[in-house]
């Protein structure tokens, strides 16, 4: 056996299911949240001996984005009924392993998950606002907002000091959405002074104009690390997988990574689980260990529903809610010359905007725009690099359009994310058949509601309006089913239609709140700490846990609350002993 740098190990496709210490926790899935559990289980206050079950295998260590103009890309979203019981194909990865009739791109098998791929875009939760306050447990409110948020964003890279993307584009583009805004001629978006400062940036400046401004850049997970060579800082994303390997690597030895290894289902007695069945055999869980469901907002409730043995008081998992989506793409001759001035470059610029559906009764719901630009066209090669590495959503088609844009064009593109409202109408059930493991396959139900619907309209014309603003009345071209089609100057119709331009429900990768948290057994699944309230013993973990979030992504408090689980586990659960060795010595290799 080879441990990486004298720290944990790495078990090899094959290997004989049988850890080598007792785990005190058991991690089921080396995705997003699965790997920051078990980074932050083995920081401050002594480690804790952990077993982390992986369906997939440790390939990529980074950010796809990290490396320039990488070629694995996430495959376009399909129907689930086509390819659920499949092998993962393409790049080997992904797969769907669930039915619905809504099409997903589906989950990343392997360490580090969907992490490897994401946009970086790392919007604040607002909790303490009307319709969302009521829903989260109140300690888990505060403790979020005074220590764990802030704790996420430190570790996801968001920025302390100024944005990465703060060329002359971006300040001119930044210069006409504030004029807008703060003139109130963009209905439905709030001014700057109306949008909360970053808590994570304490240092941006104490001005108010400084502040206003500071407001409008695009939040991006996103760390400029300097090459030690005098060159320009390479801007490094943030994933999940550098963290499990420093665990791996932290001498220690006590976190152990079985990969190749499927969860097909749990075994409870007595509120306990006492067994998980995986695709290498049956692997018993310690009397004083915890079970962490770490795979996913809808395989976690899958397993819960299917776990055998457990008091079930429901046959589905009710209030899945995810993202309302649009996007818009237009591009105009570049309305600016060409060349600044001595020492400044045009660059891209990255901003966002924040907005209300009000509504006669009842809370508003929120949305915000993504707003990116390029000014490009015939760009060498070095300059398609860059480019390609500070895109802040990840698109490799998208990109691929950029370059092919005639010269001297501007490009600006909004992508629109809206709040769902929690009704309790999406859910997760089981159906009778059964995947290749055996295990019976989950059925995935999610609609929009009237109030989703009016969200979703209030979103659309707020992305008009603001667009217009970037751009001005005169004709564009708008990116329409993969080309650019040509808009007069002055419509007052919208730039595109609803189906047009509105992405299908599981397209974002946004899934939450099939087990909510909650302090009533009645109408949550989990309690405060994200334990499954008729279990002692089984957590999930991530945004399966969410009772209600508003339009900001799920990774940020995603990972704040798995932070706060791994404190929680930590200091409750309690020291196992090491047992002897195995009959039978495990195979293992090194990562």
């Amino acid at each position: 056996m080879r441990r990486p740098h004298g720290g944990g190990a790495v078990s090899a496709p094959g290997a004989w299911l049988t850890p080598r210490q007792e785990p005190e926790v058991i991690i089921i899935g080396a995705g997003t949240f699965g790997s920051v559990l078990a980074w932050q289980l083995g920081r401050g206050g002594g480690s804790v001996p952990t077993l982390l079950l992986e369906s997939g295998r440790l390939e990529r260590t980074e950010h796809v984005q990290n490396a320039p103009l990488a070629t694995e890309t996430v495959p376009p979203p399909s129907l689930p009924e086509a390819v659920a019981d499949a092998p993962p194909t393409g790049n080997g990865r992904w797969r769907v392993p669930w039915r619905s009739p809504l099409p997903y791109h589906g989950l990343a098998y392997g360490v580090g998950g969907r992490s490897l791929f994401w946009g970086a875009y790392c919007v604040w939760p607002v909790l303490d606002q009307d319709g969302i306050r009521d829903h989260w447990p109140a300690r888990v409110r505060a403790e979020l907002s005074d220590r764990y948020l802030p704790a996420a964003a430190n570790l996801l890279g968001l920025p302390r000091t100024a944005p990465h993307f703060d060329g002359e584009l971006n300040r001119r583009l930044r210069g006409r959405l504030l004029g807008a805004l703060a003139g109130n001629h963009l209905p439905g978006l709030l001014r700057p002074n109306e949008l909360p400062d970053p808590p994570y940036a304490p240092d941006l400046g104490s001005s108010h104009q400084y502040s206003c401004v500071s407001r409008l850049n695009m939040p991006l997970a996103i760390d400029a690390v300097e090459d030690g060579i005098g060159g320009s800082p390479r801007l490094v994303r943030f994933s999940a997988a550098p963290l499990l390997t420093e665990r791996l690597g932290d001498g220690t030895g006590d976190l152990e990574l079985l990969t190749d290894c499927h969860v097909i289902g749990l075994q409870a007695s007595g509120g306990r689980i006492t067994a998980i069945d995986t695709s290498r055999g049956r692997l018993r869980v310690p009397d004083h260990a915890r079970v962490i469901l770490a795979v996913g907002t809808i395989e976690n409730a899958r397993l819960v529903l299917g776990a055998d043995g457990l008091p079930h008081t429901a046959h589905r998992a009710h209030h899945l809610t995810t993202h309302l989506r649009s996007n818009l793409t237009v591009r105009i001759p570049f309305p600016f010359d060409p060349h600044p001035g001595p020492g400044r470059e045009w660059g891209a610029a990255a901003l966002h905007t924040r907005g209300a559906c009000r509504r006669p009764s009842g809370p508003d719901t929120r949305f915000h725009h993504q707003i990116t630009a390029y000014g490009v066209g015939s760009l060498p090669e070095e300059a398609a690099r860059r480019l390609y590495t500070e895109t802040p959503r990840y698109d490799v088609e998208a990109l691929d359009r950029m370059l092919r844009i005639p010269p001297r064009h501007l490009v600006v593109t909004l992508a629109s994310v809206g709040e769902m409202a929690a009704d309790g109408t999406g859910e997760v059930s089981l159906l009778d058949e059964r995947d290749r493991y055996g295990a019976r396959l989950a059925y995935v139900r999610l609609s929009p509601g009237p109030a989703d619907r009016r969200t979703w309209d209030a979103m659309d014309r707020s992305a008009d309006a603001a667009v217009r603003t970037l751009v001005g009345d005169g004709p564009v071209e708008v990116l329409r089913s993969g080309r650019f089609v040509s808009v007069a100057a002055g419509r007052s119709a919208a730039l595109l239609e609803p189906a047009e331009r509105r992405e299908p429900l599981g397209c974002g990768h946004h899934e939450m709140g099939t087990l909510r948290m909650g302090d009533d057994p009645r109408d949550a699944h989990t309690d405060a700490d994200g334990r499954i309230h008729a279990t002692q013993n089984l957590y999930a973990a991530g945004p399966a846990v969410f009772p209600a979030l508003d339009s900001a992504g799920p990774v940020l408090p995603g990972v704040a609350l798995t932070l706060r689980l791994a404190d929680h586990l930590r200091h409750t659960v309690p020291r196992g002993r090491a047992v002897p060795e195995p009959r039978r010595e495990t195979e293992r290799s090194g990562a």
